[in-house]
């Protein structure tokens, strides 16, 4: 039998996955996408805003993962997201209204606003949309 990689996901609310025997991880890291397999090096990489993805009996899962940092230890992949949420329950016209209050708030000229958190929130969106489509494809 081939040998698997056990995966955990946990954000700040709560434990999405726990010990899941995949195949493979594909990790959104910073600088690009990371894959891992069985026998992977030890390795702590941060993440960026992406697409969190992993296999298991050629079936794959899909996470719009936002930050974080994951880390691969004795064929473990331990994924601390600091938000992250299954692809399939992204509701992608809430995304849509979001994007616009965030830009209509951007564009009000109001000396409230916190332009970096906003930033930060239009580039969230933005991921969660791409990985909603992603998986429409």
């Amino acid at each position: 039998m081939a040998k698997k990689l056990t995966l955990n996901l946990i954000t700040p609310e709560k434990q999405l996955i726990t010990d899941k025997p995949v195949d493979m991880v594909i990790l959104p890291a910073l600088l690009g996408e990371m894959g891992v397999l069985p026998g992977h090096v030890q390795t702590v990489v941060q993440l960026g805003m992406g697409s969190l993805r992993y296999e298991t009996d050629g079936k794959e899962e899909e996470f719009a993962a936002l930050g974080g940092f994951a880390e691969v230890l004795n064929d473990t992949v331990n994924v601390f997201a600091e938000s992250a949420g299954l692809a399939e329950e992204i509701d992608e016209e809430k995304e849509r209204q979001r994007l616009k209050a965030l830009k209509d708030s951007l564009s009000s000229q109001d000396a409230d606003i916190d332009f970096e958190l906003a930033e930060l929130e239009i580039k969230q969106a933005l991921a969660r949309m791409k990985v909603k489509k992603r998986k429409h494809l």
